[in-house]
């Protein structure tokens, strides 16, 4: 969904001012136009058979891995970021880049806006020009990727009707006083009424992960403490059911947009009283504070359960659409409230970082700009 840029030469990104590289979060290259082609002195075949770190000098590589990929999948973007590529016949080129992150989990992708870095001849308006030509080209993925997520949201609207339907129709089969389904027919039908439970499930998850952006016009501000009591009250019988002992410790004192905040925390908690232990007496702890050393106002909020949990290197996997750690007939769901969550607390500047282990718990930590 998020591969706006065609990998065809005749396609319209190769009419761009700069050279577009896009790469996923490990490093795999998808594709580039024509421009980065020329740069670096390599074919299409060539370029989708390297890796990311093999197009980059070691430092710049090493730049990318610590600094700058941990930066854009918390923040969204950066731009005016010095790197040195690497030309075919192993030369350092100096450039200048815009960078952005786009979707998610397993869709996520990096693009590169590309311009050679200016000579240093003193003439500062080279470099601007170069920053500039890079925000337009960011500027044509954004517009090319908001189509594409419109699409989405279309599609999931439309298969909710029929869905609907079929549950409806199948329910009034099954409690009809004049069916006469026999058992092994009748099996059949719940079977059905299942399946179609759970496509309304899916075809939900997608609508409200294509409403994942904060509203233009946000609500008034409300006291972080104040949106997680009517998101606790509102799962209390969530709560009730998994017999959950729920507490709350300090919270930082910030207020937030209740809308946006408080479908991020819902989805967190549902997925904290979801996933838990047979035979052991589940509980949530719900913790917060600032965030320390940050340059700008930052804090954090903590949810944290002594459920399943999952193993440690499967956490920058958690946030992708539609994936199961679990057994989807023990633990319902579409698989995608915390990829929402994720989604959502980008949109507001922010991330979210997962830390588990297998039958210890799992702890899902907020950062989010004051």
């Amino acid at each position: 969904m998020n591969r706006a840029l065609s990998d065809e030469p005749a396609f319209a990104a190769d009419t761009l001012p700069c050279a577009l590289l896009r790469f996923d979060a490990g490093g795999r290259v998808h594709g580039g136009n024509a421009r980065l082609l020329a740069l670096l002195g390599r074919s299409r075949k060539q370029l989708l058979a390297a890796r990311v770190d093999q197009l980059l000098t070691p430092g710049s590589a090493m730049f990318l891995r610590t600094y700058l990929q941990p930066l854009l999948q918390g923040h969204g973007q950066a731009d005016g970021i010095s790197l040195e590529l690497v030309h075919a016949d192993g030369g350092a080129l100096p450039v200048i880049i815009s960078a952005s992150w786009q979707g998610q989990g397993s869709e996520a992708e990096i693009c590169f806006a590309v311009m050679p870095a200016p000579r240093r001849t003193g003439h500062e308006h080279d470099l601007e020009r170069a920053r500039m030509e890079a925000r337009q080209a960011r500027e044509h993925l954004a517009r090319a990727n908001a189509d594409l997520e419109r699409f989405a949201a279309r599609a999931a609207h439309d298969l909710a009707e029929p869905t609907r339907k079929l549950m409806a129709f199948g329910e009034r089969l099954a409690s009809s006083p004049r069916s006469t389904l026999d058992a092994s027919d009748r099996d059949y039908l719940e079977r059905m009424l299942k399946a179609a439970a759970r496509m309304q499930g899916l075809v939900d998850g997608l609508v409200d992960l294509s409403r994942s952006a904060p509203p233009a016009a946000p609500g008034e501000p409300e006291p972080l403490a104040s949106v997680l009591a009517g998101v606790l009250d509102g799962l209390a019988r969530h709560v009730a059911a998994a017999g959950a002992d729920v507490r709350v410790g300090e919270l930082p004192d910030v207020a937030v947009d209740p809308a946006t905040v408080g479908r991020l925390l819902h989805h967190l908690l549902d997925n904290a009283l979801k996933f838990r232990r047979e035979g052991e007496a589940h509980a949530v702890r719900i913790e917060g504070g600032w965030r320390p050393g940050a340059e700008t106002p930052a804090w954090w909020l903590a949810v944290h359960d002594n459920g399943t949990g999952f193993p440690p290197e499967q956490a920058h996997r958690l946030f992708e659409p539609f994936l199961r750690l679990h057994d989807k007939f023990k633990y319902p769901g579409a698989g995608l409230g915390l990829a929402t969550s994720q989604r959502l607390a980008q949109a507001l500047g922010g991330g979210i970082e997962a830390e588990g282990r297998p039958g210890e718990g799992a702890s899902f930590t907020l950062r989010l700009p004051a």
